[in-house]
């Protein structure tokens, strides 16, 4: 089924806001204005995957779609999609990763209020915060990540506990107990347990800096599984947010994240109101053949543009693994990075053990203990493939 045609409103509302009247000259009491609801696109999508509207209709996730409060995104096995916002914030959703769409709006001075909910998988966001009011929040079944101007990961695995990495910027991360959420704050101050229990979590958030990250334990994660408050035990609640605080590491990205977060897809203003043209254009029953052909050639354009300019950030990202070589101390922190090694043995009888970069103009690019080497394609014997994985450590 085809999502629901956008009117002309809708489409001056995606990346502006509602247009404020003016006030009538006579003093007359005001009613306080809803926050207006924006939309989101989809500039960039490949593998198989779906959008689900609030409305229940259903479409496939590709260039020009739009996403509005209440709407998700469920992404296949080979699934990927870049999302772009309003305020030029945008998101990766990766492979095998459901998120929903809990608000996107602005209010009347054009604060923009973004909540995501990551039920499951994993998603890489670059945050574009103009305004220090500006909200951007990705909430996990069991955590939540408040984000403060920056590039970040969060993962969230289904009945696991919620990782973050931050890349840029800050994130403040907290753990959640739903069934508190569902309480008003005057039940909440009724009750002296359901108030300790309220200020523990608050005490527990920890602020993550660039390069830092932090995962959840499996006890704190365990809390937001009760349904409801009165089958969640308070005391051992309590003690449970006491006891297990988060704890502040060192970010350690692997190569696929950090090729992921250089490559989400953003487009210009301008651009995206193309795309979004164009779509709602294409859902028009009474087009001829000839004018449907015209806009699928113009999104074709755009679709070849955007997906050749992250093909170009991609192989940037890749020359800098040679060039600039990170600088590791054994084999773990090899396998820990690019999630696998090899072991290239020489017609000379040698070995040598390291990631293979690339292969190009007749040799192996290959990432050892010892820096990065380049290797003769003709002193190759064998390579043999994924000798170490990082699971397997």
């Amino acid at each position: 089924m085809k999502a629901s045609k956008l009117t002309i409103m809708g489409l001056a509302l995606l990346f502006t806001g509602l247009t404020v009247c003016k006030k009538p000259e006579a003093e007359v009491s005001e009613a306080p204005k809803k926050p207006a609801d924006l939309s989101a696109v989809v500039v960039f999508a490949v593998g198989d995957s779906k959008i689900q509207h609030a409305d229940q209709t259903e479409e496939k996730a590709q260039l020009g779609a739009l996403l509005k409060t209440g709407d998700n995104v469920v992404t296949g096995d080979n699934g990927k999609v870049d999302i772009q916002f309003a305020d030029g914030s945008s998101i990766r959703i990766s492979p095998k990763s459901a998120i929903d769409f809990a608000k996107l709006s602005q209010d009347n001075a054009g604060t923009t209020d973004t909540q995501i909910a990551l039920v499951s998988g994993k998603v890489f966001a670059k945050v574009n915060k103009a305004k220090k009011e500006d909200n951007f929040t990705v909430v996990t079944p069991t955590a939540i990540a408040g984000v403060r101007g920056t590039s970040f990961i969060v993962e969230s695995a289904e009945g696991k506990p919620a990782k973050v990495k931050v890349v840029e910027g800050s994130v403040a991360f907290a753990p959640r107990v739903p069934a508190l959420e569902k309480l008003s704050e005057e039940e909440i101050s009724k009750n002296s347990d359901l108030k300790k229990l309220q200020e523990s979590i608050a005490k527990a958030e920890v602020i993550l800096e660039k390069d830092q990250a932090s995962t959840q334990s499996a006890k704190s994660a365990e809390l937001a599984k009760s349904a409801d408050i009165q089958s969640l035990d308070l005391s051992k609640a309590f003690k449970t947010t006491e006891k297990e605080k988060l704890v502040v590491e060192s970010a350690k990205l692997t190569k696929n994240e950090e090729q992921e977060i250089k490559t989400i897809v953003t487009v210009d203003k301008q651009t995206a109101q193309e795309i979004v043209k164009l779509s709602e254009s294409a859902q028009t029953d009474k087009l001829d053949e000839l004018k449907k052909q015209e806009i699928d050639t113009k999104k074709q354009a755009i679709e070849k543009e955007v997906a050749k300019r992250q093909e170009e950030e991609k192989k940037k990202f890749e020359e800098s693994l040679a060039s600039q070589p990170k600088d590791f101390k054994s084999k773990k922190d090899i396998v820990n990075y690019y999630e696998r090694i090899e072991k290239i043995v020489l017609v000379d009888g040698k070995t040598v053990i390291g990631a293979i970069i690339n292969q190009e103009n007749g040799q192996l690019i290959v990432h050892t203990e010892n820096g990065v080497k380049k290797i003769d394609m003709d002193n190759v014997e064998e390579v043999i493939y994924d000798l170490q994985q990082k699971s397997k450590f």
